[in-house]
């Protein structure tokens, strides 16, 4: 089934991203205590490589589960061309350091993060009574939050919020992708 391909595809993405993050504090740990979260990494040489690859690769499945859905179902369109998007803003990510040019890399983070938040809602929306994908959108509110309190300070848990918001994110993903012929979307 087409969708489970993809969702195999967002957890390889999910699997990427979080090597990225265990390279790259293993090579810098103070990036867990800094208060820039994933990006941090991309602004030193040591820790640029794992990130870049990082990013490449997470923008890759996505692009890659695009390609697995149907464009014929309504739901599975959105989600088509929402991959997409999720992968472009990926490799925004990535050309825009925040290092160098900070307003444009918050802007694109700050899209990227506002983007999958509404979609997962719409999806919890899509999918009810799928209650996990609720709970999922909960705990990516709730990380969002505190990723937004920290982004303006010099200290905090931005890192970990992120790394909380995305894994919610994705499992939300897997999970609707996976469940997705016993869903019954409602209106």
């Amino acid at each position: 089934m087409p969708t489970r391909i993809a969702a195999k595809n967002i957890a390889n993405s999910l699997i990427a991203s979080f090597v990225m993050v265990g390279v790259c504090l293993m090579i810098r740990p103070a990036g867990f205590n800094a208060n820039d979260g994933l990006s941090y990494f991309g602004g030193f040489l040591s820790t640029l490589f794992p990130y870049s690859v990082g990013l490449i690769i997470g923008a890759y499945y996505y692009w890659q589960a695009s390609q697995c859905l149907p464009t014929k179902h309504p739901q599975l369109k959105v989600l088509y061309y929402s991959f997409q998007i999720i992968a472009c803003l990926l490799i925004g990510l990535l050309v825009t350091p925040h290092n160098l040019v900070n307003p444009l890399h918050t802007a694109i983070g700050s899209t990227l993060f506002v983007y999958q938040l509404g979609l997962s809602i719409w999806l919890a929306w899509e999918t009810w009574p799928n209650q996990l994908a609720a709970w999922f959108v909960v705990i990516e509110f709730i990380s969002g939050l505190f990723a937004f309190y920290y982004l303006p300070r010099s200290f905090g848990f931005m890192l970990q919020s992120q790394i909380v918001f995305q894994l919610a994110f994705g499992l939300l993903i897997i999970n609707v992708l996976k469940n997705y012929s016993q869903i019954k979307p409602h209106h």
